[in-house]
């Protein structure tokens, strides 16, 4: 992939383990279980190479309220890739660290950039990072931060596949970028 392309952009999203209550919060480590991927051609819409990338935690354990939040399983991500594996496929397969990368909020950035830096991975940002929500938050003119579903809706656009799975969340926040920009 060529360097600094801007005709497309990666779009990522996150999924880690959480916990419902503040005790639980507080005595365990939250890591990415699925890193959620897609290329947006911003100057056609099309979006495509749409994966979701299920990462085994070397720390945490799958706590029900997680599973029941993105439908992953401890038996899924007892059967993932690493870490490093899922980020060598954003560099070879999406060309993560050349090419923009967009999210919806910060979180993502912020979450990947903490984990490369806990397992000791060299961080992997391309030359500018997109805040989809902020962006969403200027074209809906809202006062306060609106939630992926709830800005999709006020776009009119519906949500597609499953809340909080990685690959779905990243699709429809490519689809939020596009109908924003087009």
């Amino acid at each position: 992939m060529p360097n600094n392309n801007y005709s497309e952009v990666i779009v990522v999203d996150l999924e880690a383990t959480c916990w419902n209550t503040a005790e639980e919060k507080a005595a365990n480590t939250s890591e990415i279980i699925e890193i959620g991927v897609c290329v947006l051609n911003v100057l056609t819409g099309e979006i495509r190479k749409p994966a979701g990338l299920i990462i085994k935690p070397r720390q945490s354990k799958i706590s029900p309220f997680c599973q029941e939040l993105t439908s992953i399983t401890q038996a899924m991500v007892d059967e993932g890739m690493s870490f490093e594996d899922g980020l060598g496929i954003l560099r070879s397969d999406y060309g993560v660290g050349n090419r923009m990368m967009a999210g919806y909020g910060n979180y993502d950035k912020v979450m990947l950039a903490r984990q490369c830096i806990n397992y000791g991975v060299k961080p992997m940002f391309g030359p500018t990072y997109l805040n989809i929500s902020a962006m969403a938050t200027l074209k809906l003119k809202a006062n306060k931060r609106v939630g992926l579903k709830s800005a999709l809706n006020r776009l009119g656009l519906k949500f597609e596949g499953t809340p909080h799975r990685g690959v779905d969340d990243a699709v429809q926040a490519a689809r939020m970028l596009w109908e924003i920009i087009k």
